[in-house]
């Protein structure tokens, strides 16, 4: 019996029952009418869960009688699925008998008592019951037997059982109203595929047919498994290649199943030839326009990349038309009426377009509206629009505007719909937003510090990213590791009333451990800088023994560690121009910080002579920033297509006066494609590729030399630690490779593929980089670059806090004087003494 007609039951049986066995106290309707719901009375029950029940009607409790009430209060006791039918009889009570006592009586749908699964030898029973839509402990719904021997039959197909028979029996015990259900399995035999054929195919070879099926033969990474759906799925996408090929006709009229197995194989191998009725192929004529008056036939003709002749392909047409139609929709014509036909020359064979238009007038915007707002005040959102009431509708503004609004990060969703206006010719476009958490505590553990430093710290963060509903970001946060310890309050505010003028103030306190500190070696003058001394660390008797050994680090007992402080407040102004193919920020910012060294002086002795100075006291170390940047991405998270250029330049010291003394330019540029898309959880999902490329170098500064007592240009190194000077990281740059210090210029390129396993969640990523440094400015030549090579691929986490990618990657270094080699690695070792990959834990960053 299915549940529309057991609730119309329940019905009909309830009312009769109140009705018959009660009595009329007032003309116009029964007594129980209206009166309080005092109490409710339970009997029939099994195995029902008596708490559910009961939560139910509590809820109903001290209510008013109505025919309304009480169909809502039967709708949810039925909706817990324990039932065939109940009814209630109605009786007075309380004072005076004025209230309402009901006693539901139920008839129990038969309980699971056992679920057993017989036959299986190819699927585990485990996978087999956790497809299940019956399960002991739940109640007999024949609707969900039927789906869960549907659900088996699909994870037989995918293994190739092709013949598969589920039947399904049961036994029900009246007395205990209880019921044993059985599956029975008739597997078959399993098929793999063993060779993949065509037939009438005169125009597109097999080869190339076979790489548009899903279907795939027996391999070394391929099962094989037959599955009719999936051939089902094939001859669709055969259907759809031939379209792109001209061949408009085209057909797959059926497919041959061929037993080609030989003696003693386990399972059956079979041949599967689709028989393939090609037609005719047909050639790109043009596209035309009738009707047209707004726009010119160049006009259109301009928007027409396919040539005249070119092999048809329907879907590349129907980009064209889209673009045409487009044309119309961006400048507010969407009232237009657009008919298409196609015209084939039977001579040329080309097939020529037409567009029928009946243009009528442009749709002006009557207002906007955004729904789903909970906290955010409308107009964080409002003035993320690409248009406004009074302006001509235009369809590429609609889309930008629900992707600036998607980009303020406020919201995890943006839907738009148009809907007429009050007025004739005027829309209004409708952004239903869902926004996200804008408000947390996080606390924990997190994964990043210095670059040597330890990974794991414990962090405690406060942040609305929203504060107050108006779009500003305040956060509190401090983080707490064996070797680092920070503190930070920020605040900022992308607006100015309504103008992208961005905002922010910072301000910082950070103690941090430093180790495997370099001390100074004996005999050996201060490090301050590359070329302009020979200073060599405690472990090496002489500089020229230090460049041997590549700048390795000496023996443990040769090193230092010092803590390292500093305390900065920092300031940052930007604004942002808003274009149709992008967007253009400029930005600077002042960081005024102090810092401080510490060590014991009588012991060690530093290799640095800055770290010496700032032992002295604390001393200033002040920043000025600029940066330009061109963002002409679709999103800011998860980018599907699109580019993003910059340009940053940082001016330590100088006229700023501090120890910190450089100039650092970094030059960025990345690419985004999507390749297809796929569905993930019943939303879209992209595969996207990208390409970024950074060149960063560590310019000369004009600053007053302590040393000199003078005012003058000296290169980077003399005015920056090893961790202000450029260097490769090992888990964002050369990934796999071991920290590289002390470089003047690095050229960064990476390219990357990468999709979601789960939405905002986790990623997989497959990459390849080069990163080339040098320590030195002077002369810097290509080739006299030192290369570090990294491939592999892995996973990565998009979860706050936690941005986290583990890869197994190979290494490769090419150095001038060494050339190219390769670098071992501890898994998958061959036999080579360089074979190997290397397992990478990265703390991923993001370019913006």
């Amino acid at each position: 019996m299915q549940k529309q007609t057991r609730r119309i039951l329940v019905l009909t049986i309830v009312v009769l029952s109140l009705a018959i066995t009660t009595l009329f106290g007032a003309d116009d309707g029964p007594w129980y009418y209206g009166k309080r719901i005092a109490s409710f009375t339970n009997e029939g029950l099994q195995h029902a869960d008596t708490k559910a029940i009961v939560a139910i009607q509590d809820s109903y409790r001290g209510k008013s009688f109505t025919n309304e009430l009480f169909d809502a209060l039967q709708s949810e006791l039925y909706g817990l699925d324990y039932f065939l039918y109940f009814y209630g009889d109605a009786a007075r009570t309380g004072e005076g008998g004025n209230e309402l006592a009901i006693t539901f009586t139920f008839y129990e749908l038969p309980y699971i008592e056992r679920v057993s699964i017989e036959g299986n030898a190819g699927i585990k029973t485990k996978d087999i019951t956790a497809a299940l839509r019956t399960r002991e402990g739940s109640f007999f719904d024949e609707h969900l037997i039927e789906r869960s021997k549907s659900e088996i039959t699909t994870l037989y197909l995918k293994k190739g059982y092709a013949d598969v028979v589920i039947d399904a029996e049961y036994l029900i015990d009246d007395e205990t109203n209880t019921v044993e259900l059985l599956y029975v399995i008739d597997e078959g035999v399993q098929k793999r595929l063993g060779e993949i054929a065509f037939t009438g195919n005169a125009g597109i070879s097999g080869d190339v047919l076979k790489k548009q099926l899903s279907s795939k033969v027996i391999g070394f990474l391929n099962s094989g498994y037959f599955n009719p759906e999936t051939i089902e799925e094939d001859i669709g996408n055969l259907q759809a290649f031939y379209l792109t090929q001209g061949y408009l006709d085209a057909t797959v009229l059926d497919y041959q199943i061929e037993d080609i197995s030989t003696e003693g194989e386990k399972y059956q191998r079979v041949r599967v030839t689709f028989d393939i009725d090609e037609g005719e192929q047909w050639f790109f004529g043009g596209i035309e326009v009738e009707g047209n008056t707004v726009f010119s036939d160049e006009e259109f003709a301009s928007l027409i990349t396919i040539k005249q002749g070119a092999i048809l392909d329907v879907s590349r047409v129907a980009r064209q038309i889209e673009q045409i139609t487009d044309l119309y929709w961006n400048n507010g014509y969407i009232f237009n009426a657009i008919s298409s036909d196609e015209r084939r020359d039977l001579e040329t064979h080309e097939v020529f377009f037409t567009l029928f238009v009946q243009e009528n007038e442009q749709a002006i915007i009557e207002a906007v509206h955004i729904e789903g707002l909970t906290k955010t005040k409308a107009y964080v959102f409002e003035r993320e629009l690409a248009f406004g009431p009074g302006d001509i509708f235009s369809k590429e503004k609609l889309i930008r505007s629900a992707q600036n609004i998607y980009n303020t990060l406020i919201v995890t969703d943006v839907q738009f719909d148009i809907i007429t206006g009050s007025e004739p010719g005027t829309v209004v476009p409708v952004f239903q937003v869902t926004e996200g958490n804008q408000m947390d505590i996080q606390f924990g553990a997190t994964f990043g510090g210095s670059v040597d430093g330890f990974p794991v710290s414990g962090f405690l963060q406060w942040s609305d990213k929203n504060l107050g509903g108006k779009g500003r970001d305040l956060a509190i946060s401090t983080n707490l590791s064996p070797d680092t310890q920070t503190f930070s309050i920020s605040f900022s505010d992308g607006w100015v009333k309504n103008r992208r003028w961005a905002n922010g103030l910072s301000f910082t306190f950070e103690r941090s451990e430093k180790i495997n500190a370099l001390q100074r070696g004996t005999g050996s003058p201060y490090y301050t800088g590359v070329g302009t001394n020979y200073a060599y660390p405690k472990g090496y008797d002489n500089a020229l023994a230090y460049a041997a050994a590549n700048q390795a680090l000496p023996a443990r007992q040769y090193l230092m560690q010092y803590t390292y402080y500093r305390i900065s407040l920092g300031y940052n102004t930007g604004y942002t121009f808003m274009f149709d193919a992008g967007a253009l920020s400029i930005g600077g910012g002042l960081s005024i910080g102090l810092n401080y060294a510490y060590y014991d002086n009588t012991k060690y002795d530093p290799f640095e002579k800055l770290i010496q100075r700032y032992r002295e006291r604390w001393q200033f170390s002040n920043r000025l920033s600029l940066s330009f940047s061109w963002d002409g991405r679709d999103l800011v998270e998860n980018t599907s297509r699109g580019y993003y250029i910059s340009q940053n330049f940082t001016y330590a010291g100088g006229f700023l006066f501090g120890l910190s003394n450089y100039i650092r330019s970094s030059t960025s540029a990345s690419a985004y494609q999507k390749l297809w898309s796929f569905s993930l959880d019943d939303r879209p999902a992209n595969v996207v590729a990208g390409l970024t490329s950074t060149v960063s170098m560590m310019l000369p500064q004009y600053y007053y030399n302590l040393d000199t007592e003078k005012w003058g240009w000296h290169d980077a190194q003399m005015g920056a630690t090893r961790y202000e000077m450029l260097y490769i990281d090992g888990m964002n740059m050369g990934r796999g490779h071991s920290v590289v210090f002390d470089q003047a210029f690095l050229w960064d390129t990476q390219g990357s593929i990468s999709w979601p396993l789960a939405h905002n969640v986790l990623s997989a990523e497959v990459f390849i980089s080069g990163t080339g440094v040098s320590p030195t400015l002077k002369q810097l030549k290509f080739d006299d670059l030192t290369w570090y090579f990294s491939a592999g691929g892995g996973i990565k986490l998009k979860v706050p806090g936690f941005p986290l990618g583990l890869y197994l990657v190979k290494n490769a270094i090419y150095e001038s004087t060494e050339g190219f080699s390769w670098v071992a690695g501890h898994f998958f070792k061959g036999k080579r003494e360089n074979s190997g990959l290397s397992l990478v834990l990265a703390i991923t960053t993001t370019l913006y």
